[in-house]
């Protein structure tokens, strides 16, 4: 077990923004875990669980910053495997292929790793990762045990699931479950075309944490937003009948709009850049702006995607 005091977040995100956690502790085998279940007694203070610090916000934090370092990939049937959730699923799905498996090449460019992926329900182009899960292994942090949920256990809504939800949970490793498949070059043309687009029409030539809001349902927006989305062909399927929360943002007049360093950025109305300096609070801040303005044009209220860490 690895554990660091003080140590500035920034390192950890993708935004390249991060105050300064009181305890940074790095988890990567069995014998970690039951070293850590016995000093975090000791310390008594609030855990986040980072991943791939991909969607995270992070201001100080007077706690434990949990960053589980599984990394290992097992075959364990011919369409199974069993994944440590420190993997980055840019390294699942490079296996995946190898392996000639169906049901990840929809993740092509997607950052992050495969126990964020569980905990936020991810998913892009249609493809969702609750799809691939078969079984979640757990360590309990309020009592210690270790837990497993089969996949309906999980509790999987739309960018949601039971880990996100109680926070109660480190996700040791899941066991996923995919299609046999022989034609690997279809695979990987399918996976680079996912990462010729994002490379497009994402700004990914600054730090951001992807997208900051959920879209909204269909069903859940007022008539008249509705409307506007179907005039304006705007409404699409993934994984269900959404609306952009982008596109909202656009047509509130947000693209470009800046606080601090930090943008609305003019490639992805749901992305917000850091244009070099950009501070926890100018973000933060703009995310409220963004709130309020569609609040008040649209009858929305946009639900986070990202996560923010402050304490």
């Amino acid at each position: 077990m690895k554990i660091l005091e003080n140590i500035k977040l920034d390192q950890f995100t993708s935004f390249k923004i991060g105050g300064v956690a009181r305890y940074f502790v790095e988890l990567s085998s069995k014998e970690d875990l039951e070293k850590f279940l016995e000093w975090k007694q000791k310390v008594n203070l609030p855990i986040f669980v980072l991943g791939g610090g991909t969607n995270i916000l992070a201001d100080d934090f007077r706690g434990i910053i949990l960053k589980p370092k599984f990394e290992h990939i097992e075959r364990i049937e011919e369409t199974k495997l069993v994944v440590g959730s420190g993997v980055l699923v840019s390294d699942l799905l490079n296996k995946v292929i190898e392996f000639s498996l169906k049901g990840l090449e929809w993740a092509g460019g997607l950052p992050g790793t495969v126990g964020g992926a569980i905990e936020g329900g991810v998913g892009c182009f249609g493809g969702e990762f609750k799809n691939l899960v078969f079984k979640v292994k757990t360590l309990n942090l309020e009592n210690g045990n270790i837990e497993n949920f089969k996949k309906e256990e999980c509790m999987f809504e739309y960018r949601n699931s039971i880990f996100r939800k109680e926070r109660k949970w480190l996700i040791i490793e899941a066991t996923l479950e995919f299609v046999s498949y022989p034609f690997k070059d279809e695979l990987k043309e399918i996976a680079q075309e996912k990462i010729n687009y994002r490379k497009e029409k994402h700004p990914l030539e600054y730090p951001n944490a992807g997208s900051i809001f959920k879209n909204i349902p269909f069903e859940k927006a007022p008539k008249v937003v509705q409307n506007l989305a179907l005039e304006k062909n705007k409404v699409k399927n993934d994984p269900f009948k959404l609306i952009p929360i982008g596109f909202l943002i656009a047509e509130a007049g947000l693209v470009g709009k800046r606080i601090g360093d930090a943008q609305v950025s003019q490639k992805h109305a749901n992305f917000i850049v850091n244009l070099g300096k950009a501070s926890f609070s100018d973000v933060y801040n703009l995310i409220e702006y963004i709130k309020k303005t569609i609040e008040d044009k649209f009858s929305i209220s946009p639900e986070l995607e990202i996560q923010i860490i402050k304490c």
